[in-house]
């Protein structure tokens, strides 16, 4: 009886190796900003560029205005002093001019709005695919009204140094802005000659829309960045006399600009 042939030890691959099979294609996690080093615990974002926009909500022709570029990452959270790396709470002011509408042409009858401007913040949450956000604006000017947006993006990265993000919005108004730019008051009517029936909206909902931005760093302090975004004016807004007869529903904004970051630190 021959005998049976000696019995060899299994190879398996070493567990890193066995991790990175059954990961397959799937991309690994991003590394830490480049700004991030010893004494870092924020990152700070200025720049300037030029947005354009519509001339006022609901307005069917556009304005450029300057577009103030700010923002702050936490590398460090601010509530718990826990680090991170590329992901945590973001902090940015916001800004939003919207320009004169006067009581003229097409809108001959309706009073003056004289120009606005909104001044606010924005709140994101930012993880390796993804952001979420609120934000908040006050009118002062034209309006007083308050207005609040919350959206949420998925982060792309074709190129270690491109950035680009895409996702939903909805935006809502107070009923005091949304009297200011789509109301139209009984006396305003009879002004119009009747081409403007009497209309008094509500607050709540006012348009749901796309952004989408694209950053290219030129280094780890330089970058460039364009903003593109569409929104549709629903609700109250969209059943606005003004909007029907001499307005749009459809709303359009394109920004591009230039910013520096660098790195602050508390600890």
């Amino acid at each position: 009886m021959r005998d049976a042939p000696p019995l060899r030890p299994r190879l398996r691959p070493p567990r890193r190796n066995r991790a990175r099979a059954r990961s397959g294609g799937r991309c690994r996690r991003r590394a830490a900003d480049p700004l991030a080093g010893p004494g870092i615990d924020a990152i700070v974002t200025l720049g300037l560029g030029a947005k354009l926009q519509p001339a006022y909500d609901g307005a069917n022709r556009y304005v450029a205005s300057p577009w103030p570029i700010v923002g702050l990452k936490f590398l460090r959270s601010p509530f718990t002093g826990q680090e991170t790396s590329d992901t945590g709470f973001g902090f940015r002011p916001t800004f939003r001019f919207l320009d004169e509408r006067k009581g003229t042409g097409d809108l001959a009858g309706l009073n003056r709005v004289k120009s606005a401007y909104e001044v606010g913040a924005q709140i994101d949450y930012t993880d390796t695919y993804w952001r979420a956000y609120v934000e908040f604006r006050q009118g002062f000017g034209g309006h007083t009204g308050q207005l609040y947006d919350v959206g949420a993006e998925g982060i792309f990265r074709p190129a270690p140094a491109w950035r680009i993000a895409l996702g939903p919005k909805l935006s809502f108004a107070s009923s005091e802005y949304m009297r200011t730019y789509f109301g139209v008051t009984g006396a305003e009517s009879v002004a119009s000659g009747g081409k403007f029936a009497a209309y008094n909206p509500s607050g709540g909902i006012r348009a749901a829309g796309v952004t989408a931005q694209a950053t290219y760093a030129f280094d780890k302090n330089w970058l460039v960045r364009a903003d593109a975004g569409y929104e549709r004016l629903v609700g109250d807004a969209t059943s606005s006399p003004i909007v029907k007869r001499a307005g749009d529903v459809n709303q359009f904004t394109v920004g591009l600009g230039v910013a520096y970051r660098f790195g602050i630190g508390w600890h």
